[in-house]
């Protein structure tokens, strides 16, 4: 895996250099100090971890009235032996003014307009419950489309069209390698406004693999240093949802969020508060400190860090 991380990386800084594009280094360096109680083993135990942590490179050309972006990000983990290394993303996109087209190793539409908007929380348990208790994630949808839906290592097209300020349209069709051919294995379709106010979005994903296709719905509003959203999966009953809320006076964000996080099983009722203060040091710095309870299994964890984005 480093390997081609590293052959990526020259291969698209190489033709960057080449091609005379603008390229830039983008990234996310996170490192927290967390608590859980109970465990594994049913006692409290303190870990040091570098969560949502990832490097990329962005190379950027204009020709003829169009833009071409190439971009490679990786996910890190420095404190890992394992995997210190994973691959995160990776595509080629074609910037029209009112479309766009890209292929590659995508993130899922739902990741993108359901659960990052209204995500506000940064800290995450590190893996040592169960796989699916994502604390970072709004409605676990990336652990979600990984297992059974989108699988990141799968390609994918995506096409996107606007009428350049507001509304906007998106299919994703992801494919699924193999030996001799390779055949369509989902399709996804979405649908938003974006407004200075806030955010709505409706997505439909059909998958060969469920009989039933996934809907989903986010809205976001915001004024003042409000922010008050909601997200939801559903496949024939709903399968996760958050609703949260963030507040900023001066450099302080103060958050709140309810949901349940466990859409792998529609049985297991997973619900959780989080709370979460942060401060902005600037654009690219601040520090947190996050307390999230699951009533059933009754569990809850502190973390506390800080992150920098470039």
């Amino acid at each position: 895996m480093q390997k081609y991380v590293n052959l990526s990386v020259i291969l698209m800084a190489g033709s960057g250099l080449a091609w005379g594009a603008e390229s830039r280094v983008t990234g996310q360096l996170q490192v927290q100090g967390a608590y859980l109680e109970p465990a594994l083993d049913g006692e409290g135990r303190w870990y040091l971890q570098a969560p949502n942590s990832w490097l990329g490179l962005e190379v950027l050309e204009s020709v003829t009235g169009s833009q071409y972006r190439a971009v490679l990000e990786v996910d890190l983990d420095p404190l890992s032996v394992d995997e210190p290394v994973s691959s995160r993303q990776m595509f080629i996109e074609w910037l029209q003014p009112l479309y766009s087209i890209r292929g590659g190793q995508l993130r899922s539409l739902e990741q993108r307009l359901l659960a990052d908007p209204i995500n506000h929380m940064h800290g995450f348990d590190g893996g040592q419950s169960t796989p699916s208790d994502r604390f970072s994630n709004a409605l676990a949808i990336d652990n979600y489309s990984v297992r059974n839906a989108l699988g990141l290592e799968q390609p994918s097209i995506e096409f996107t069209a606007s009428n350049g300020e507001l509304m906007y349209v998106s299919g994703q069709w992801t494919f699924e390698d193999e030996a001799a051919s390779s055949s369509l294995q989902q399709w996804a379709v979405a649908a938003g406004l974006d407004t200075p106010e806030g955010s709505v979005a409706l997505t439909y994903r059909r998958n060969d693999d469920f009989d039933a296709g996934l809907f989903g719905s986010s809205i976001l509003w915001q004024s003042d240093g409000l922010q008050l959203g909601g997200s939801a999966l559903y496949r024939e009953d709903v399968v996760a949802w958050d609703v949260v809320g963030a507040y900023q006076a001066g450099t302080v964000v103060s958050k709140l969020s309810y949901g349940r996080d466990n859409p792998q099983d529609a049985s297991d009722e997973a619900r959780y508060w989080a709370f979460g203060i942060d401060q902005v040091f600037s654009e690219s710095i601040l520090n947190y400190s996050e307390i999230r309870w699951q009533p059933e299994p009754e569990q809850w964890r502190w973390m506390t860090g800080f992150r920098l984005t470039f």
